[in-house]
């Protein structure tokens, strides 16, 4: 992988939802009208209105610090009255300097995911797939079970190359400390999920009964009964959240 994502987390003030969603409006207006290097800048909102994220990605650390000096006010304004709780995860490679701007901007360097595997080659991003799902899925490696967690990974890796037909993205994160997993998946439709599903829930299984535990689910767009039922068996539930801005307004990027 040779981009930088960036995934910013955030609660709603009470009370606030209405200007939360028009400070975002204006983070995206200036994303649009002044970055030369982002590539994608999507706000989701939590179904209860309570939470938001933010989906970003860059060619590199640098078109980041550029996306960060056009939009810094407007941040600052967003969470000094509207938001709280602001976290930042890092995918892909970044250099020590970078961090240690980070540190001293936001006091606390953010958390940064390395690229492990995934579907290669990538598919082609698309602009603006109508009815896709985005998919987050968050999961704890066992101690002591990296490697094979390594090796199981690459096997629902290959099965997703081999077997799906609706599969966008499948691409597998872990942390710096080795403790923690993110898996980023989207889909054509939901129904391409649930294909991805019958595909892979055999070697899912090896995966949470001897390498990993602790699986959440986080849904990006529309979410059928079917896969909530489909998320209670195997995740204990997903929490979704629906596209509220981006770059592409009313049409949010999907790779």
């Amino acid at each position: 992988m040779t981009y930088l994502e960036v995934i910013v987390r955030a609660n709603v003030r009470p009370g606030q939802l209405a200007g939360f969603k028009d400070q975002a409006a204006q983070l995206v207006r200036l994303t649009r009208e002044q970055d030369t290097h982002t590539l994608r800048c999507d706000w989701f909102i939590s179904e209860d209105g309570t939470g938001c994220e933010a989906h970003e990605k860059f060619p590199d650390e640098h078109g980041l610090i550029e996306h960060k000096m056009h939009t810094m006010d407007a941040t600052d304004r967003l969470f000094r009255d509207y938001a709280s709780d602001h976290q930042a995860t890092l995918y892909g490679e970044v250099s020590e300097n970078f961090l240690n701007l980070a540190r001293e901007r936001m006091g606390v360097a953010p958390a940064v995911f390395s690229w492990q595997q995934g579907l290669q080659p990538a598919v082609t991003p698309r602009d603006g797939v109508l009815g896709s799902l985005e998919l987050h899925a968050h999961m704890k490696i066992r101690p002591g079970q990296r490697d094979g967690f390594k090796a199981q990974a690459a096997e629902l890796v290959r099965l997703t190359r081999e077997k799906d037909t609706q599969t966008l993205r499948y691409d597998w994160f872990i942390n710096e400390n080795g403790t923690d997993c993110e898996v980023h998946e989207a889909y054509l439709s939901g129904q391409g999920l649930i294909e991805h599903n019958t595909h892979i829930m055999d070697a899912r299984a090896i995966l949470f009964e001897k390498h990993a535990y602790d699986h959440r689910m986080t849904a990006f767009g529309e979410v059928s009964q079917e896969l909530r039922k489909l998320a209670d068996r195997h995740a204990g539930g997903i929490a979704a959240y629906s596209f509220l801005n981006g770059l592409e307004e009313g049409q949010p990027w999907v790779a």
